[in-house]
């Protein structure tokens, strides 16, 4: 990047899990887990100014947000300025992504400011540099620096890539309420049969385009114990499929629900389907780029 760039903005897009399976309980406290990750269309946006100083400061618009070192988008700020060593930053986030829904809002957000602090200042951290402060962020991090359609095993970061995904649209529904992934995965049964399997055969069915086998694999371990907690999300998972949906599924941790369909179209539609009842309803399609630099000026 050029040294008179004063301003980096970038494109925070959100994701969706196809499908997510618990696999173990780690001595870390965090959870092993085999997923298959998808970015959408869905995305925050993020301007980064340089400053003089080594300070950060984030000023947000749109959602509410916290605006201080809570926010994951401040430390991942405050984390490239103390490794690299760099000037300060001032952020500017309109924020379009619901908090705390499964959709990696935040976890998006912190990408978007490590890929847009390394090309604001020309840091040349590599990949694998990247990638262990990304996860020093959270499990979703570095996945979301890369986005389009991914295997993610370990915490999530061991990453596969595979096909983009075509030909269809989601619907995404909301309802308001706020889940933190530690309060799924504590309610999460870690199954003991087919182990590996639903979502192995969901990354070969696409690779190989076929989306009833896709369909097959759209399962996710954290949902059972949210629809318990928060029933809520089955009436959610109903609406969609008496509207037509070809499959719905949690993303996550919840509380966000996504419908399966064949193009935009056929989502508008179902989506008009939905009730008004406080949800906020979305049509996304799946993107094959994650942290997006938009505009460097």
């Amino acid at each position: 990047m050029r040294r008179d760039v004063k301003r980096i903005t970038v494109l925070a897009h959100a994701k969706l899990n196809l499908g997510l399976q618990v696999v173990a309980k780690r001595d870390d406290g965090f959870h092993d887990i085999d997923t298959v990750f998808q970015t959408i269309s869905l995305a925050d946006g993020i301007a980064i100014k340089e400053r003089r100083d080594a300070t950060v400061t984030l000023r947000a618009t749109g959602l509410a947000v916290p605006e201080d070192e809570t926010n994951l988008a401040f430390r991942a700020a405050s984390l490239v300025i103390e490794r690299t060593g760099c000037p300060g930053v001032a952020i500017e986030l309109e924020k379009r992504t619901p908090v705390a829904a499964g959709l990696g809002g935040g976890s998006a957000d912190a990408a978007a400011v490590l890929v847009g602090m390394e090309t604001l200042y020309g840091l040349g951290l590599d990949p694998g540099r990247l990638r262990a402060m990304a996860l020093e962020l959270g499990s979703d991090v570095p996945f979301l620096i890369e986005g389009g359609t991914a295997r993610g095993r370990g915490r999530g970061e061991i990453l596969d890539r595979l096909r983009p995904i075509v030909g269809v649209a989601f619907v995404l529904v909301v309802p308001p309420i706020a889940i933190r992934a530690g309060e799924a995965y504590a309610s999460a049964g870690i199954r003991l049969t087919e182990r590996d399997r639903f979502i192995r055969l969901s990354c070969s069915a696409i690779q190989e385009g076929d989306l009833p086998g896709c369909l097959a694999g759209l399962r996710n371990d954290l949902e059972e114990g949210q629809v318990r907690s928060h029933p809520e999300i089955g009436r959610i998972k109903q609406t969609l499929l008496d509207a037509g949906a070809l499959a719905v599924v949690m993303s996550g941790s919840g509380p966000a629900v996504f419908a399966l369909v064949r193009g935009k179209e056929e989502a508008r539609e179902v989506a008009s389907r939905v009730p008004e009842c406080g949800w906020a309803v979305l049509v996304v399609q799946p993107v094959d780029v994650g942290a997006q630099v938009v505009e460097a000026t």
